[in-house]
């Protein structure tokens, strides 16, 4: 019997909801098999319309604008594993697969804007392959949703470098694909240096716990840090799970590292290539051949 999750939310109602997204995601997986079987499965859902907030502003005799208000959703999923369980060839396997889907996904319109590990999952076929998936899509945003593009979204830790900044708190800077691709790489660190044959690592979990703790200038300033010194100190040691897989984030984090030295090195159109496609084809390179 399929296990079943049910997730229980209340979004602002200004936005594109996550259904109608994910409308759009399923569209996209019908004619792309790099999207499709890579996104939740949705079951059921429903809008409770009777809950909005915006009722209580009218019964209080406030405006009747509904911006900032918010409506209880329930969105049934068939149930999927959390890719931090996976190490070693199956994680970089099931990264992969997402980052191939996401920017199938960004090029049809969809925007997903929050990658971080718990928006990454996998389930497996019956052979024992692993299918990775890239789920939750409630900060998301569709190609209509132009005003929303300078919005900043995203969980801290795993954020692009440019999206912590001040400029961009302050909504200058536009969210593009290069600040996704980028969040991929974080991710990519995290696990490997913060879990250990698909559990946390109780010791050492180090420098990358502070970026848990502060606010996003000062997690802007830890990273700038880890990627231009602390990632070559002896002490920044993957799990013995990930060590093969760390070879992999070292080649994805130079290219990071030379766009914030000489930011204009890269173009927008160039980032898979050059940030994820390129290290990924020459690290297996290298593998293959030993």
């Amino acid at each position: 019997m399929t296990e079943m999750v049910a997730k229980v939310f209340w979004p602002e109602e200004a936005r594109s909801s996550e259904p109608e997204i994910l409308a759009k995601v399923h569209a996209i997986a019908e004619r792309d098999l790099r999207v499709k079987g890579h996104v939740p499965d949705t079951v059921w859902f429903h809008m409770f319309d009777e809950t909005s907030t915006a009722h209580i502003r009218k019964a209080l005799g406030m405006n009747h604008d509904t911006q900032g208000s918010r409506v209880f959703y329930i969105i049934v999923f068939r149930k999927l594993e959390p890719i931090t369980d996976l190490s070693g060839p199956e994680f970089r396997d099931a990264w992969w697969q997402i980052i191939n889907c996401h920017r199938i996904l960004w090029e049809g319109g969809v925007y997903h804007r929050d990658i971080s590990p718990s928006k990454l999952m996998y389930y497996r076929l019956s052979c024992g392959r692993v299918i990775g998936v890239l789920n939750d899509y409630d900060l998301s945003s569709i190609q209509d949703d132009c005003a929303r593009g300078n919005e900043r979204t995203g969980t801290v830790p795993f954020m692009a470098i440019k999206l912590l900044t001040l400029s961009a708190i302050d909504g200058v800077v536009k969210h593009v694909y290069r600040h996704d691709a980028e969040s991929f790489i974080w991710v990519f660190i995290w696990v490997c240096l913060r879990y250990k044959d698909g559990k946390p690592r109780r010791k050492p979990r180090g420098r990358l716990d502070q970026w848990l703790k502060v606010d996003a200038p000062t997690c802007c300033t830890l990273k700038c840090h880890f990627l231009l010194v602390a990632r070559h100190e002896s002490s920044t040691r993957p799990s013995r799970s990930h060590l093969d897989n760390w070879v992999l984030a070292q080649a994805l984090l130079t290219p990071v590292a030379s766009y914030y030295v000489h930011p204009d090195v890269v173009a927008e159109e160039n980032v898979f290539e050059t940030w994820l496609k390129k290290p990924m084809e020459s690290i297996t390179t290298i593998w293959t051949t030993l």
